[in-house]
């Protein structure tokens, strides 16, 4: 079998483009590769339109299933392809686009499931958006990026880190650091409160030292579904005579110069207070990645919807409790006993992509009194309830396992090529059997060359030792 697959964004073009449209598309394809490459050949491709029928001929040709996996929003996606293809999309709101507005009938997601047949999503709360608009028999599943098996080999079952002991991080790009800040200073060009440190091209790279209580959340400042501003403000009110707690940002997007003024202006903004609030952009190396996870208290989310969250699910697959609502694609993996959850209620407004900005949906609008009270009471249990920190650490290690793990994505996986076709048991054990007598056959050969060599080798030493 032959999966073809493909995001706007490749290996090449990701490093400028974090922050951008549908950037994490390319992460989820990444995360599902090495799960596809179990089933089946997997090609990745750049251009759909020239390059996947080609692939699709070769292997009818010889009589071999062939799949699309387009993992891209549906209106983006293919849809008069020879090969059968289906649309990767993560979803955050409670209703699909149905709409045809600008004379473009794929802004209506139903055309494209239509010429589709299938769908994979991410969370069961975008197959219910899926199945309100085409039927409830509709094929659509829900296949989270299999990110647990990863980001669960930093979890310490007995030494999981509560309060940081100190570490420092090292790398290139920019950090604005607030130790404190005792007023409001509203000048652009005034730099008293705050440190700002950046890289050069000489090879300086950026150092910085945390500890203590460290929460951390990973987001696009540019992404208004993020909602990032009340997580700061939460932060700030709920900790403004607290100095052993840090909020560190670690922020998305390739144009830091875009967002600096905003990121520093709302921080000021806040003053006085006492914590600290840290904000990184640029490129973390696995290692650092890995130990800004370890060292983290909790990861924080506020965002008004999910399509799954990459960031908060790698920390909680680590061990690290959240401060987060329970709403969207989070509905699944967030619960009281790995999280201080924050309350939510609906709110109107539109689909990001309308260019109408016409009322059509809804998102979630979080309690901001809730996250206030989930920051002081997570920070209490932090300083003194390390047994219910550590089991709150376990339970979010086997939410996520159940959630996104490599094993819950190849189950469902099978689901999707048996619906579509691409094989059935009959099929896997002759797969399983032409294999095996390829094998068979390959030893056969091994085992005749190896016999013949210890005749001709046997033969030779006769005759030489005889002379």
């Amino acid at each position: 079998m032959v999966i073809i697959i493909h995001s706007a964004e490749s290996k090449g073009s990701i490093a400028d483009k974090i922050g951008g449209m549908d950037y994490s598309y390319y992460f989820v394809l990444k995360k599902y590769r090495p799960v596809l490459e179990k089933f089946a050949f997997v090609i990745e491709i750049r251009d759909p339109a020239s390059e996947v029928d080609a692939i699709y001929r070769n292997c009818q040709a010889r009589g071999e299933p062939c799949l699309f996996l387009s993992f891209t929003p549906p209106f983006k996606t293919a849809i008069n392809l020879q090969c059968p293809t289906i649309s990767v999309f993560a979803w955050e709101y409670l209703t699909l686009p149905t709409d045809a507005w600008g004379g473009n009938p794929r802004h209506d997601w139903r055309t494209a499931f239509r010429k589709h047949g299938y769908t994979i999503t991410h969370s069961s709360f975008a197959v219910q958006a899926v199945q309100k608009a085409m039927g409830e028999n509709f094929p659509v599943w829900s296949i989270p990026a299999p990110v647990w098996d990863d980001y669960t080999k930093l979890y310490r079952k007995k030494y999981t880190s509560i309060r940081s002991k100190g570490f420092d991080l090292t790398f290139e790009g920019v950090l604005i650091d607030f130790q404190g800040c005792n007023s409001v200073v509203t000048s652009k060009v005034d730099g008293m409160g705050y440190l700002e440190l950046r890289s050069s091209s000489a090879g300086t790279k950026v150092n910085t030292h945390l500890e203590g209580i460290i929460y951390t959340s990973v987001f696009n400042p540019n992404d208004g579904r993020k909602n990032w501003l009340d997580l700061l403000w939460g932060f700030c009110w709920a900790f403004r005579d607290v100095e052993d707690v840090t909020l560190v940002m670690k922020l998305a997007y390739y144009d830091f110069d875009a967002v600096r003024e905003l990121i520093i202006s709302e921080i000021k903004k806040l003053a006085p207070f006492k914590c600290r609030v840290v904000a990184l952009h640029g490129f973390l190396n696995n290692h650092d990645y890995e130990k800004l996870i370890q060292e983290s208290t909790y990861v924080v989310n506020t965002a008004y919807g999910e399509g799954q969250c990459l960031p908060l699910m790698e920390y909680m697959s680590a061990g690290k409790p959240a401060v987060a609502p329970s709403h969207t694609a989070m509905e699944d993996y967030i619960n009281h006993d790995n999280a201080f959850v924050v309350n939510s209620s609906v709110e109107w407004t539109h689909w990001p992509h309308d260019s109408r900005s016409a009322m059509r949906t809804f998102r979630y609008r979080i309690n901001w009194e809730s996250l206030y009270n989930a920051y002081q009471e997570s920070y209490a249990v932090a300083k003194n309830d390390p047994g219910r920190y550590l089991r709150m650490s376990r339970c979010a290690v086997e939410s996520l396992k159940m959630y996104c793990s490599k094993a819950v994505a190849e189950e469902r996986l099978k689901m999707v090529f048996q619906a579509c076709g691409m094989f059935d048991e009959g099929w896997l054990i002759a797969t399983c059997r032409k294999t095996w007598r390829k094998a068979s056959g390959l030893r056969r050969l091994l085992q005749a060359i190896s016999a013949h060599l210890f005749v001709q080798t046997r033969s030779f030493l006769k005759r030489f030792l005889e002379a």
